[in-house]
Formats: C-alpha cells, structure tokens, sequence
C-alpha cells in the first residue's frame, strides 16, 4: 500500500490552529427544543433587564425580599443580608432547563446550587457567556453586565471561591473530562479575597463616574463583579479620552484592579505558602526552581508543579480550599511559563536540539497542567520524547516519526478544547454562533503557544528544511493541513452546502466530518473524525482526494465558494487547491494523463464514466430463495447467492465458532422473487407526476428509468443536477414499491423456522426474537477497488418478527437510496442486477466495538495494525472520535483517545438509544487488545488475500466488538487504497522535493538550533 500522508511532521504552529483534530460534531437538537430555545432567547433580548429579573435580597432567615420597595424607592431590603442580587428570569430558566446557563451570578448561584442537575453545564455556561460578553461588547448581554445592581463585587467575590470549591466537590467533576472547565472557569473570573482592595476599587469608579458620567456602565460592572477582562475595558475607554485628571484616575483604577485579578512573577512563591496541608506545601516547595537555576531546567520545575498541582485535584483526597488554590497556581504557572519560555526563545541564543525536547517535554505537562490533555496522553507524548533523548544522535527517518508522535498533543489538545463543552455546544453556537471560537481563544492563552514555536523549530530541524509546502490558492502553507488521501478533481468548490446541496462533480469543504456523505468529486474537513470511518473509507477506495484543514486554512478555502477549482493530494502528501482559471500547463498536463489513464472514479460527475465493475450474472444462483444458516455459508458463495459480507461472516464463524454471533441468510433470490413480484407503489408526495405506468410492475418499470437514464440522458450530457432531478423521485418510487410489496408467506415462515433452529426466537412467544439486527449484503460491495462501506442500511435490534419483516424490506430497499445508487452506479456495467442479500444477525449488546486494519492505514506497514475503538455498538464506524491505537511487536502508539460524551446502547425491548458514555479514558484492556490482535493475525494466517494492481496482499478491515471482555466478530473484508496516482510521471514535479538519502541521514541531538 502506498504512503497516503505527509513525508515529514505532521506538526503545525497554533498560531495557525495546528493539524486538525477530531471531527466533532454535536447530537441535533430537535425541532422542539429548537424553537423553545429561540423563543426565550428572543425575550432575554427584548426585555429590558434582558434575562435577569429586579433584584432582591436573600436575607438570614431565607425571606427574599425586593431591593426597590412597592413605592419604588431603593432601600435595605433586610439587614445583614446573605446577598444582594438579580435572578434569572422565567425565559432565562427556560434556557436553562435546555442546558444553556446564562445571567450567571455566582452569589445567586452558590445560594442555589442544589437546584442545579447538573453543575458542569452551569459551569460550562459561566464560561461561555464569559467569553462571548468579553468578546461582544456591543450585545445586550454584554452591555447588560454593567447593569446597575446585578450584583456586588462585595458579594460576588467571596461567593466566587466558595463556587470553586463546591465545583471541585462536586460528584459529577471528572477529572479527565472537567478539569479544563474548573482551569478555565478561575482563569476567567480571578480575583482576590481582598474585600478591602475591592471596595477600594469600588469607591475609586464611583468617584470617577461623578466626574465622567459616561463611566456609569464600566463602574457599574466594576461593582457587579471584578475579573481580569474589565481591564481592556478601562484601557479602550480611557485612550478615548484627552490628558487630564479622568484618564489618571483610570489609570489608578486599573493598577487598583490589576491587584486584584492578575499574578505576578513572584506571586506563585505565595500561592504555595497558601497551601494549607503541610505536606503538599513541602511537596510543592521542593519543586520550586532556584532563582539562579537553568532557564529550561526551570521551565521544567514549574511544569513538574502544573503537573503534580493537577494530578493533586484528580486524586480529590485534599480538601476543596487547596484544590481551588492549586488551580490557581496551575493558572499562574502557565503564565510564568509563556513568559520565561518567550523570553528564551526570542534571546538570540541558540539551544541545543536536545534542549528544544526538554522545553517541549515540559510544555506537554504544562498543556497536562492546563486541563488540554489527558494523564495517558501526557505519558504517551513524553515517552516518544524520552525516547528521542534517549541517544546522543537519532536517524533523521526516526527523529522525524518520533518527533510527530509527540506532536500528536497538538490534535489531542485542539480536541479537547472542544468536547468539554460537547454536552452544551449544540444549543449555545445556535444562539450565538461566536462561542464556537472559544476554542482558539482556550488554546492561544494556554502553553501550546509556547509548544508551537519550540515544535516548529525541531521540525525544520527534522526535515532538514524540506517541509511540506502546500498551495492554498496561491497562498503557500507548510501548516494546518494534512493528505489523507491522494487524488485529484476539477470541479465547483462548495464550502458548507446545507443539507447535501451539491453534486458529485463539485468539491465540497466541511467543517466536520459527516457520519455519512453524498459523493463528491473532492473533500476538505475541518477534522477527520475516525480514520476509520464509512465517509473516510469510501474516500481511500475511490481515489477521491481528501484532505483534513486546521481553522486556519479552512478560513482560506471558503471566500472561494462556488468557484471552479483545480484540487489534487498527491500521493506523497502535497495538497494543491487553486482556481481552474489559474492552472498551470504543468498541471494541465497532469490532469490530462490521470484522466487518459484513468479506468474508474467516483470522484467524477453522474454523466461521464466508464464503468468497471462487471456483475457475473452467469455466476449468480438465484435459485436459492430461502434462508441460510450462516454457518452453511462460505467465501466462495459471494456473489452467487449473497453478498461477501455473509460469505465472509460464515468464515468467520467457522475459523471462530464461539466469537461470531448466531444467524441466518436472506439470499438474492429471495430478494430477486420480492423484487420481480412487486407492482409500483407510488408515495403520495410523488402521486400526479405521471412517472409510472397504472398498473406497472416494478422491475418494468425499473428498466425503463434505466434505459432512459443510462441510455438516453447520460449520452445527451445532461447537468448534473438535471440528472439528479430526474432520478431521485423514481427512485424513491423504488424503494417505496420494494416497501409496500407484501413478504411471501412462504418466506415469512423460513425465516422463522430459520431464527428458531438458531435459537434466536423466545422460548416462550415465537412472534418474539431475542434481538437481531438486519443487515445490507448486495453484490457490489467490499470489491476489489470498491467497498461499499456505510452506503446502505443496517437495522438495528429488531425484536418481533414482524419488525424483522419490515427491516427485511427496509434493507432491500436501501440500494435505491439516491446516495447509495450515486456512489455506485458509475462503477457498474448492468445497474439492473444489483442484487440484495440479507443477513439477520443476533444482536450483541457491545460495550465496546469498533475495527480493526492488519496494517498502519497510513504507511501501508503490515507489521503494525491500527485498532479504532468506540464505547456501545456501532464503534469507530460512525463518525465520531475512537481510542486509535497503532500496535506493533515492539509495542502501543496511542493515536487518538475516545473522548465522545455519547454512545450507542442496544435497548432490551428492541431498537438503540444515544445515552452518556462513561467518560473513562481507556476503552479496550489490555486482555481485549492482545484478543482482538490474535484474531488478526488469525485472519492474516488464514485467508486467501485480496491483492493490489503489484500483487501485493492487502490487509483485512474486521469490525469486532466485547461484551464482558468477550470478543465478537462482525464483519472482515479487504482493506482497499487507491492505486490510480502512483505512477503518474507528471506529478513528480509537484511532490515535495525531497534528497534519496535524507532519511539515512543522522542527527546529533548537541546540534543548535535558532
């Protein structure tokens, strides 16, 4: 298999948002929720104090009384009142109940916090609308906050630390899935126990409003609630003002203020002091580096303190004052670090290559200490870079993978910053779609900004300055792209078309990476998901260039949306997007050989392909019209009474009997005889269109839409979306008479007397089944050249039979599916003789599932395999973010982690749900690793290969999954590349150059580096 990513590190600068990181996409809102949530938004900015209510005080004895009388005068409402604030307003609790916390007030809600369900959403909402008011100030939310007497910052700032605390306290705070939030939470709202600074604070912005009455709103949200953003605040309003008494006072005032919320360099020194438990004070003073210590040993004693400050919190035995003070230490370390590392780097002096590792290696615990990475991330970074120090000098080929095995952080933190609002993000980026960038925001205050500039400084070292240098419409780029898969298109760039509204001659970008996708002629996302995934799959077989962009460069692709561009990944990763009116004759030329040389390709329009894939019908038995047990079924029977998918699971089940699940074949010639006596049904959506004939029969009617669209439309070169248009309503005329069409009672009953010989059905009501899902088998799938993977329909956990019945027909209907006919039906010389087979299969209720490749996807490397594993069923097949592990003899690379809030759980009376997933950082064991590689290698002993065009032995993609530690096997099939690119003579000026002997070379570790 050929090398389908980049030659060199895959590392970008976070000043350009880095590599991409997983795909993450949230669960949809549905259109009820929708609607309630833009409808009291809409009143939170309508009404006049927006979602907060008149204020009140909370007094000792629990009454809560009006601060503004029934005369309308202000007045004490009670005497030594808890507190003094607004509450949020009916339509604020609406939002609230929907998850989206705003009107936040920490006095308010410390008073309240047991009526909260769940304090990581309210937290999540503390930071949210944080970022956007400080981000927005002209919103009304903003301008809300400096609303007289929301609050006061007597009451607001010694109810912050309590709120910390009982955060921290909380049941629900984990670690490896909230740390960030508690991190970003005290970062955001700091300010010191200081109540006789703050009212010192206050008085100074009362008294410059008496002089300015412009102030008023500054100085009323400076006596709501201090934090560090009031501060550009002050600044942008004071350099409106002419030099005088006004501009020195807010002068003061943020001197005053910065007292409060910032942190010095010496102020960590105290922070320590702070720690009340003795032991951990000592702990931590121990650490602290010597004023006269090595300035990257000292960058690496305040990182080992991030760390053991962090590792402190998530072991929850210290008591919730230390816990909320070593986040602030966490906080103030993070500052010092950026500082003293900067200072460093921008000192002219040189450092060692081996040096520039220690500075990275302390950065990834510094980024640990930061809440962006996890503890088995840290530790699989670090040893990558253990190992890379571990000699004086390293071969470039092994400093290079090292050093982008470490690297990974970056991804694995972009991730991060991301899904810990996962649970919210859904109904807060539809409100106010600004908060989707607070990722960048998290990441640019973090240590990664410091990790970007040492990375990229040991990258260029590691490819001896040949980066990849990609060509974003002119525009070069060496960062925040990466190759998944070589290919090239010329086509209309869309950029984010809603709801599939592009054709498979154009080029689509996306800012994820959907669970399934239309055909298209080229993909961009904004994040790769699961390496694994159906959409990715179905990329690699078909030779369709896909590439994965930072925010960064995805920013530069969209302004050209809509226009005709030329799009080519080469095989060595060089990623070249420009405008077609911009081609090159050099590029010309290559776009000229691929499509002379080229025998098939998705990657094209409807209308101007050969087809490739030839269906035996001489091979095909369609005699055979009634269920099959599986374990009668063999390799061989592919293609002549069911599909491979069958075929490969009976061998499956006879190499591993106890680890494939119970189950029976539907084969083609059942399908075949449902198909042949079906009369066209018509929806009523489509009723007086005059498509069909009265009383026509389908397969009729079927080689008549063929023969038209086939032989008449695509010859006369309709549009694409001509053909589009013609197409779907008759093939949803398809699928619906496939539908209606009634089951044969004779195959009703063999496939019940099929389920009950294989125990499937309940003892106790044979109507029942214990579960079984219904799977897609058609015989143009998992091909050489084609899989198929994801393009139609797996029912999932039907119970009775009837229901079994009906996914039965689901499942024959679903190759009519628009996108399903679309991907393949430029592939296939007789579209007619697509033929289903079936295969019920007893559900197993997974804990775990996902797919395993007997090769490094990347590299092609048989030694290696590449592991993608899910929480609950459906695995790391769905789009979302797996655990990815690459193993080898020699040991585990950790990839990516699974850190989705969700999965997918078989439900006992039939069907699935979407329910939280347990938030573990670990989901394969050891003991169920070691399984599932024998299996592998099982295989690999076993079966007959598929071979590429060199006749090279292609790996095996398995689907497998564990209940209780048990392995299953689900499906196994040949692990297809695209082999159209490799031997194109035009495209060798346009791969990186690159010396023959680059990797042989050695690197010493003394080396300096500037």
């Amino acid at each position: 298999m050929k090398k389908l990513v980049a030659a060199g590190c895959g590392f970008v600068a976070l000043l350009g948002m880095t590599a991409p990181a997983a795909s993450f996409r949230p669960l949809p809102l549905p259109a009820q929720d929708q609607k309630v949530l833009r409808d009291n938004f809409a009143l939170c900015l309508s009404k006049l104090k927006g979602p907060y209510t008149e204020n009140f005080c909370v007094c000792p004895d629990g009454r809560k009384v009006a601060v503004r009388g029934a005369n309308g005068q202000v007045g004490a409402a009670c005497k030594n009142a808890l507190f003094c604030a607004a509450f949020r307003a009916p339509w604020a609790e609406a939002l609230a109940k929907q998850r989206m916390y705003i009107a936040n007030l920490f006095s308010r809600d410390l008073y309240l916090w047991n009526s909260f369900p769940d304090h990581n959403d309210l937290v999540r909402g503390y930071i949210l609308e944080k970022y956007f008011t400080e981000t927005n100030p002209a919103s009304k939310l903003s301008r809300l906050r400096s609303f007289g007497g929301l609050s006061g910052a007597e009451y607001e700032t010694p109810a912050s630390a309590r709120f910390f605390e009982r955060y921290l306290s909380a049941p629900e705070f984990k670690d490896n899935r909230h740390f960030l939030l508690a991190y970003e939470l005290q970062k955001r709202y700091f300010v010191r126990e200081d109540l006789g600074q703050i009212e010192k604070v206050r008085a100074m912005s009362s008294r410059i409003q008496a002089a300015d009455p412009e102030f008023k709103p500054l100085r009323d949200a400076i006596h709501n609630q201090l934090s560090p953003g009031l501060v550009p605040q002050l600044m942008t309003y004071r350099d409106r003002l002419p030099p005088g008494t006004t501009r020195s006072q807010i002068d003061e005032l943020t001197k005053e203020i910065n007292k409060l919320t910032s942190l010095d360099e010496g102020a960590f020194k105290s922070q320590v002091a702070q720690i009340e438990d003795e032991a951990l004070r000592s702990q931590l003073t121990v650490r602290l580096p010597a004023p006269n210590a090595d300035r990257v040993d000292a960058i690496s004693s305040l990182a080992s303190l991030m760390v053991l400050a962090r590792q402190t919190v998530a072991g929850r035995k210290t008591a919730p004052g230390d816990a909320r003070r070593l986040i602030d230490l966490d906080i103030t370390l993070a500052g010092l670090i950026q500082n003293r590392g900067n200072a460093l780097l921008e000192s002219g002096a040189g450092l060692p290559a081996k040096r520039h590792l220690q500075l990275l290696s302390a950065l990834t615990d510094a980024t640990y200490g930061a809440g962006l990475l996890g503890e088995r991330e840290r530790e699989a970074a670090g040893a990558a870079l253990r190992d890379l120090m571990s000699a004086p000098r390293q071969s470039r080929r092994n400093f290079t993978a090292k050093l982008r095995e470490a690297e990974r952080v970056v991804e694995w933190a972009q991730s991060d910053a991301v899904l810990a609002f996962a649970e919210v993000w859904a109904p807060w980026t539809m409100l106010l779609p600004p908060t989707a960038s607070i990722r960048d925001d998290i990441l640019r205050s973090s240590p990664m900004l410091l990790y970007a500039r040492v990375a990229r400084r040991l990258d260029e070292y590691a490819t001896g300055g040949e980066r990849t240098r990609h060509d974003l419409f002119g525009a070069a780029a060496d960062t925040g792209v990466r190759a998944l898969n070589p290919g090239l298109a010329l086509g209309r760039l869309r950029v984010a078309p809603k709801d599939g509204a592009y054709t498979r001659d154009e080029i689509v970008a996306l800012a994820y990476t959907p669970a399934d996708l239309d055909p298209a002629a080229g993909i961009l996302t904004q994040g790769e998901g699961n390496v694994l995934s159906h959409v990715q799959l179905l990329a690699r077989a078909l030779g369709i260039p896909n590439v994965v962009l930072g925010p960064s460069a995805y920013q530069k692709i969209a302004p050209h949306d809509g226009q005709q561009v030329f799009f080519i990944v080469t095989p060595g990763g060089r990623v070249i997007i420009k405008e077609a009116s911009a081609m090159t004759p050099q590029d010309k030329a290559v776009y000229e050989e691929y499509t002379r040389n080229q025998t098939r390709s998705a990657a094209a329009s409807l209308g101007n392909q050969r087809p490739r894939l030839h269906i035996d019908r001489a091979k095909i038995d369609l005699s055979r019209n009634m269920p099959i047990g599986l374990n009668a079924v063999r390799r061989k029977d592919s293609g002549r009474f069911c599909g491979p998918k069958a075929a490969y699971l009976g061998e499956l089940k006879h190499l591993f009997p106890d680890h494939v699940a119970r189950g029976i074949v539907v084969p083609f010639g059942a399908y075949y005889d449902h198909y042949r006596n079906a009369r066209v049904a018509v929806p009523d959506k489509l009723r007086g269109l005059g498509i069909q004939m009265p009383g026509e029969r389908l397969p009729d009617f079927a080689e008549r839409t063929y023969k038209e669209f086939f032989g008449v439309m695509i010859p006369a070169r309709k549009s694409e979306k001509d053909l589009a248009a013609w197409i779907t309503p008759r093939l949803d005329i398809m699928r619906y008479s496939l539908r209606q069409a009634p089951l044969s009672p004779a195959l009703k009953q063999a496939i019940r007397d099929g389920l009950d010989r294989e125990g499937l059905l309940e003892s106790g009501d044979k109507s029942q089944s214990v579960g079984c899902f219904v799977r897609s088998d058609t015989n143009v799938e998992d091909l050489e050249d084609f899989n198929g993977a994801g393009l139609n329909l797996t029912v999932f956990n039907r119970k009775s039979l009837d229901e079994i019945y009906e996914g039965l027909k689901e499942v024959w209907a679903s190759p009519f599916e628009f996108r399903s006919f679309s991907w393949r039906q430029t592939l296939i010389d007789d579209p007619i003789w697509v033929l289903s087979s079936v295969v019920i299969l007893e559900s197993v209720p997974n804990d775990k599932s996902g797919v395993l490749v007997t090769a490094d996807v990347n590299t092609g490397d048989t030694v290696k395999m590449t592991v993608a594993t899910s929480e609950g069923v459906g695995g790391a097949v769905d789009g979302t973010s797996a655990e990815t592990l690459l193993w080898s003899p020699q040991g585990v690379e950790l990839v990516t982690l699974f850190k989705s809030p969700w999965k997918n759980q078989l439900l006992p009376g039939g069907g699935s749900a979407i329910v939280p997933s347990t938030g573990k950082d670990t989901v394969l064991e050891p003991d169920e690793l070691k399984q599932i590689i024998a299996a592998g290698q099982k295989i690999s002993a076993t079966f007959e290969p598929a071979r590429d065009p060199a006749g090279k032995p292609r790996p095996w993609d398995i689907e497998f999954g564990f209940k209780g530690g048990k392995l299953w096997l689900f499906q196994c099939r040949p692990f297809l590349g695209s082999d159209e690119l490799k031997n194109i003579p035009a495209l060798a000026p346009l791969e990186i150059p690159r010396a023959s002997s680059a990797d042989k070379q050695t690197l010493s570790l003394e080396e300096i580096l500037r």
